[in-house]
């Protein structure tokens, strides 16, 4: 082959190879590197963000809106967009409140998207527009509303700014009220402009309904406050229940805080105290260690006992009546609210029956609501000592939650049933109209109703002539107890003698429950006794509670019922 034919036999050839490696490359990216390829393509184009959307709402028993989410603007930067980074960083601290360094620290990063300033005032949205600069624009995104403020606050909760629930309902039902992110896709086209198109998904959030009902509630609130401003306590409880339901109609502790702000208040006032707070009961226990001897058949109503003129000594501890006392009945143990009485009868009971009993009510036990709780103290009987014994039966040496009392207080009301408190009534899915209903539930009998009749009957005397007498509300039927609980002191190692609990339990009506309102006073300086302090606020909400329900007087109801008869 001449010179000539073997150049142009090595072009043909090179020229061949180069056709082969294009082909071998456009197959690779075609069939083996499609995905890979247009990934890299879209991630130097594309910025995938996700976003928090709407959460469901949360109201109340008859659907007032308690919690809700609104639409707010957001200020973000594009940091490759923006030109004069540190005049930007400037005036966007200026107008926004913020620290210039920190913005141009986030203006300096190769980061596609960073945040300015979330959750602004469409005041300040407005103002940044004015600045004209470019790289810097707004989102509008979901912000949680409370409308009510303060009111229910400890039950309600609070959420981040990425609207997830931290505390109360929020938190707990978090799985249902949470919706689906919503995804933004920044898309930088030649010119270098940013579009935000949001695509949001399918599955939307759940309402969810509360047993409160909000004029209850603010009933509840309004009494509490009045009442921790007279007696300058440390604080104030209060929880208002159907027992025949199980429903919580009112739950609250004060002081306590405003969820839209929630950041300025103290970690105690953002506490739910209604079931996390432990409070030694005091002589609101008394009727459960009288149920326990009557149940087990160890003493009758008119049974008596000495109660030692005042004070009794035993085992080396004196235990003290504010008043003395010769002989009192076992009713009159309860009217009276005789310590020296109640540790006898203790005595006489023994720790087995009176442990098992409290158990079977739920103290020592979370009451499974649906809300953040403790469980409380309850010691095994194989730990009491004597006195631990004696002392239990006027409610020191442990410890619980105003729930668990509020609920073994319904199972007294209601006739001898344990019923499961509720903080839900239902769930509502957002678009389809599904419900999920909590139904109420019934526990289990722990009382049998001839004995919870003579209990209700003696908590209608310490109203009537007891240390209750300040709950006396004329031509309504009221059962209650009084409580005074000394604080333990873990300086002192033992009891303080300054520092009491002051509450008050009560049934309204008696005759035909609708309510068990547990009023109480942390620390009271005007008075430790919940006869004095706690009763008369109860009295408040029960006057209150008439007007709202409509309760006629007795008489008025007695007259309409032989109007029916006849």
């Amino acid at each position: 082959m001449s010179p000539k034919g073997i150049r142009l036999a090595l072009v043909s050839l090179l020229v061949f190879f180069i056709f082969l490696a294009f082909e071998i490359r456009a197959f690779y990216f075609q069939f083996i590197s499609r995905n890979e390829f247009f990934e890299k393509i879209n991630r130097q184009h594309y910025t995938k963000l996700s976003f928090p959307s709407k959460r469901g709402r949360i109201l109340d028993r008859e659907g007032r809106e308690m919690a809700l989410s609104i639409t707010v603007p957001s200020v973000y930067g594009v940091p490759s967009l923006i030109e004069n980074k540190e005049k930007a960083a400037i005036s966007l601290a200026r107008l926004l409140n913020l620290d210039p360094k920190e913005l141009l620290e986030k203006f300096s990063t190769d980061r596609h998207f960073v945040w300015i300033k979330r959750h602004v005032s469409p005041g300040e949205w407005e103002r940044v527009k004015e600045l004209k600069i470019k790289g810097i624009g707004v989102i509008e995104e979901p912000k949680r509303f409370y409308p009510y403020k303060e009111l229910a606050s400890v039950v309600l909760g609070f959420v981040n700014i990425d609207h997830e629930g931290l505390e109360g309902v929020e938190r707990v039902y978090e799985k249902f009220l949470k919706a689906p992110l919503m995804d933004m896709v920044i898309e930088r086209d030649g010119l270098g402009k940013v579009f935000l198109p949001l695509e949001k998904g399918e599955e939307g959030p759940w309402d969810v309904y509360l047993t409160l009902d909000v004029n209850v509630q603010y009933i509840l609130e309004r009494a509490l406050q009045e009442g921790l401003e007279e007696c300058r306590a440390k604080r104030a409880v209060g929880l208002i229940m159907d027992p025949i339901r199980g429903d919580i109609l009112g739950m609250a502790s004060l002081p306590s805080f405003n969820p839209n702000s929630f950041w300025l208040y103290p970690p105690e006032n953002r506490k739910n105290f209604v079931t996390v707070g432990l409070f030694e009961p005091g002589s609101t226990l008394k009727p459960f260690l009288v149920a326990t001897a009557l149940q087990k058949g160890f003493l009758r109503p008119n049974d008596i006992v000495f109660c030692e003129r005042g004070r009794y000594n035993v085992f080396g501890v004196t235990i003290r009546d504010v008043k003395s006392y010769d002989w009192l009945t076992v009713e009159e143990v309860i009217k009276y609210s005789s310590n020296i009485g109640a540790a006898k009868i203790a005595k006489t009971i023994g720790a087995d029956e009176y442990y098992e009993f409290l158990k079977s009510l739920g103290f020592g036990e979370k009451t499974g609501i649906g809300l953040p709780e403790e469980k409380g103290v309850l010691k095994p009987p194989k730990l009491w000592t004597p006195v631990d014994l004696m002392t239990l039966g006027f409610g020191q040496g442990m410890s619980c939650t105003p729930l668990q009392i509020a609920a073994a207080y319904s199972a007294i009301a209601n006739g001898g049933l344990k019923v499961k408190p509720r903080i839900v009534k239902e769930l509502r899915k957002v678009g389809d109209g599904k419900v999920l209903v909590m139904e109420p539930k019934v526990e289990k009998r722990v009382l049998s109703p001839e004995v919870s009749r003579l209990i209700m009957g003696m908590l209608e005397r310490v109203v009537l002539e007891g240390t209750g007498t300040r709950a006396f509300l004329e031509g309504y039927s009221i059962a209650g107890k009084t409580g005074t609980a000394q604080k333990y002191d873990p300086h002192r190692g033992g009891y303080s003698r300054e520092h009491f609990v002051a509450s008050f339990v009560g049934v309204f009506p008696a005759d035909r429950p609708r309510a068990v309102i547990l009023v109480m006073f942390d620390e009271p300086r005007t008075s430790i006794y919940g006869g004095e302090v706690a009763a008369p606020v109860f009295r408040k909400i029960v006057q209150e509670l008439i007007q709202y329900w409509k309760i006629p007087p007795r008489s008025t109801l007695a007259m309409s019922e032989m109007g029916k008869g006849g």
